[in-house]
C-alpha cells in the first residue's frame, strides 16, 4: 500500500508547479505533511491552507478528529473517481477471461497518485521530489469520454484506446459519471447521464443551473451537448484560466474543509456554521452572506438536497476564503413531501422549510423582511422563467411534470409559516 507522495503546488499566477512538501500515511491511514525547506524559501510561497497546513517547518496533522489532512483530501477523487481506478487496476482487460478479483483496500494516497493530475484545484501529487509529470492528460473526444464511462456503469472491459479518456474523470469529485474537456479558451466538466438514473438528471441540472444563473446567483456555465444520442452537461471550469498557451490553476477547498469535517462527519455541516465561517475568514462578508443565503434558499426551492458541503467550495485567497460560482444543483425526485438537506439549515434541523431560511437569516445579517424580498423574487424567477428554460433544455412534458410542484416549488418547502408566500396556480 502506497504510503507516501510529494505534494506539488501552482503558485498563483503560475503555469508550472513546486513542489510543496511530502505527504505520508501510516497503516491505520493516519496522514501527516512537512513543507519541504525549499518551498518554505519561496519569497511567493502561499499555505495549501493556512488553518489546517500553515507554513512552518515541523511535521502537521490534520485538523482534530480527521485522519486524513483535508485541505489535500479536497483534491482526491470521491466515488465515481475511486470506481474508475478500482476498474482500472484490477478489472480484466479485454480479452483477459481470467476472474480477477482483489481484497487490498486502496491507501488514499493510492488513489492521489493513481487518478488524472489535472484535478481540481492547485495541487497535484507525484512519486518524485524533483520531476513532475503529469497523468493522462492527452486529448480525449466528448465521445470517448462517454464510452469510457459506460464501459465503467456496466462493468465491461476497457478497450485499451479508451483507457486513457476513461482516466479523464478520475479527479473529479461526486458520484456521478464525468470527465474532463479541454479549449484553447477554456476547461470543462463533461457529466453524462447513467443508466440507472429514474430521471433526466442531466438536463434537470442544466434547467436548476440556468435558473439560478438567471435568478442573479455565481454560478459556474453550462450548456446541453448530444453525444451518441444522449445527453451530457458541459460545465466550464472556475479554477483555471488560460496563460501563455498554458493554464494557470487557483486554489480551492470546500466547504467540508472549511467546516474542518470530513465525510464521517458530513451531517453535523450546516449553513449557520459555514457563515460563521466566512465571517470569521471571508474577503468579505455582507456579499458572501447574502450569497450564501441565496444559495440556501435556491436549494429549498428547486428542491436541490443534494446541497452537502462538498458541493459547496471556496476559493482561497491571501489566505482568506471567497465563495466561488455554485455548481451541482440538480433537483432531486421526490414523490411526497417532506424532504431534508445534505447540509442542516440551522443548527439542528435539515428539513427543507422556507421557515427554517427566515429562522435563521439574523445569522447572514439579514433581517426578516429582507430575507423574504429574496425568496419572493426567487420564486417570481422560477415561475416566470421555468417553462422557457426546459423548451431551451428540450425537456420532455414528462420530465417536467416530475419537476415542477414534485422537486421545484413543492407545497410542502412552505408549510408552518411561509404559507403566504405560496405562489398563486
Amino acid at each position: 500500500m502506497t504510503s507516501k507522495c510529494y505534494v506539488w503546488k501552482w503558485l498563483e499566477g503560475a503555469v508550472d508547479p513546486v513542489v510543496a512538501g511530502v505527504l505520508t500515511q501510516d497503516d491505520e491511514g493516519n496522514q501527516l505533511f512537512n513543507y519541504g525547506k525549499g518551498y518554505l524559501a519561496l519569497p511567493n510561497a502561499t499555505p495549501i491552507y493556512q488553518e489546517e497546513l500553515p507554513l512552518k517547518v515541523e511535521i502537521q496533522s490534520p485538523f482534530s478528529g480527521l485522519r486524513n489532512i483535508a485541505c489535500i483530501r479536497d483534491a482526491s477523487p470521491d466515488a465515481w473517481g475511486r470506481r474508475v481506478i478500482i476498474n482500472r487496476l484490477f478489472s480484466p482487460k479485454e480479452g483477459d477471461k481470467s476472474d480477477s478479483k482483489f481484497d487490498t483496500e486502496l491507501s488514499e494516497i493510492t488513489y492521489l497518485l493513481e487518478s488524472a493530475s489535472d484535478r481540481v484545484g492547485s495541487l497535484d501529487f507525484q512519486e518524485s521530489p524533483t520531476i513532475y509529470v503529469p497523468r493522462f492528460e492527452d486529448d480525449a473526444t466528448l465521445e470517448d469520454l462517454y464510452q469510457a464511462a459506460d464501459k465503467v456503469l456496466k462493468g465491461e472491459p476497457i478497450p485499451k484506446g479508451l483507457e486513457s479518456a476513461l482516466m479523464h474523470g478520475t479527479s473529479i469529485g461526486g458520484a456521478r459519471p464525468k470527465s474532463m474537456l479541454r479549449s484553447k479558451e477554456a476547461k470543462y466538466i463533461a457529466k453524462f447521464s447513467s443508466s440507472d438514473d429514474t430521471y433526466d438528471v442531466v438536463k434537470s441540472e442544466f434547467v436548476a443551473m440556468r435558473l439560478a444563473k438567471i435568478a442573479g446567483l455565481n454560478v459556474a456555465e453550462v450548456k446541453l451537448e448530444k453525444v451518441l444520442a444522449k445527453d451530457a452537461l458541459i460545465v466550464t471550469r472556475f479554477d483555471r484560466t488560460p496563460k501563455n498557451n498554458d493554464w494557470c490553476r487557483h486554489s480551492i477547498i470546500s466547504a467540508l474543509t472549511v467546516l474542518e469535517l470530513d465525510e464521517t462527519w458530513a451531517r453535523e455541516a450546516s449553513y449557520p456554521n459555514l457563515i460563521e465561517k466566512i465571517k470569521l475568514n471571508g474577503t468579505t462578508f455582507k456579499s458572501q452572506a447574502k450569497e450564501l443565503f441565496s444559495r440556501m434558499v435556491f436549494n429549498v426551492l428547486i428542491g436541490n438536497t443534494d446541497d452537502h458541503a462538498r458541493n459547496h467550495a471556496f476559493f482561497l485567497i491571501d489566505n482568506k476564503i471567497e465563495l466561488t460560482p455554485a455548481y451541482d444543483i440538480c433537483p432531486q425526485d421526490r414523490a411526497g413531501g417532506e424532504a431534508s438537506h445534505g447540509m442542516k439549515l440551522t443548527h439542528q434541523s435539515n428539513l427543507s422549510k422556507l421557515s427554517l431560511c427566515l429562522e435563521t437569516a439574523n445569522n447572514f445579517g439579514l433581517s426578516i423582511d429582507g430575507a423574504e424580498e429574496i425568496i419572493v423574487s426567487l420564486i417570481h424567477t422560477i415561475s416566470d422563467s421555468f417553462d422557457d428554460i426546459c423548451k431551451e433544455a428540450k425537456l420532455s412534458k414528462a420530465s417536467r411534470n416530475v419537476l415542477w410542484k414534485r422537486a421545484i416549488l413543492n407545497d410542502n418547502i412552505f408549510y408552518g409559516g411561509c404559507e403566504h408566500l405560496m405562489p398563486k396556480e
